[in-house]
């Protein structure tokens, strides 16, 4: 008696039941479903899951770490997407103070002109002031 003998022993359930008899979400048993992995009839607008027990109990495991993995995915696929966003935000703060930068150093470019200008028209004042002092130093003597 090497061989064991396999009898099949369906078990018929609902979409719900299989979901907790698996312990896995509603989803995935739909996914079971359409992949294959799964057997189902629909009367009067419900899924009856087909369950051959022996071969459940084969799987099921299986099955756990299918949805767990899944799961583990679509985490981190939303924490991938978290991430993106944080970096278009932090696109937009960068682009914004190099406009900020931009607009400073054109300012900082209009007061260094300014800032000569009148550095020029002081020393002009000043020559101009000497000037007349002289003049009338000559004039005194």
């Amino acid at each position: 008696m090497g061989k064991h003998c396999h009898v099949a022993m369906l078990k018929t359930m609902s979409t719900a039941q299989a979901a907790e008899y698996f312990g896995v979400h509603l989803k995935t048993i739909f996914r079971f479903l359409h992949s294959g992995q799964l057997k189902a009839e629909k009367k009067n607008g419900q899924w009856h899951v087909q369950i051959d027990e022996h071969d459940a109990q084969n799987n099921a495991q299986s099955n756990v770490q299918t949805d767990a993995h899944e799961r583990l995915i679509a985490q981190q696929q939303a924490e991938i997407d978290h991430l993106r966003e944080q970096l278009v935000r932090r696109d937009e703060q960068i682009e914004s103070l190099i406009q900020q930068l931009d607009h400073s150093q054109q300012l900082l470019a209009v007061q260094t002109k300014t800032t000569a200008a009148l550095t020029e028209q002081l020393d002009a004042s000043r020559q101009m002031i000497e000037d007349l002092r002289q003049r009338n130093w000559w004039k005194r003597v």
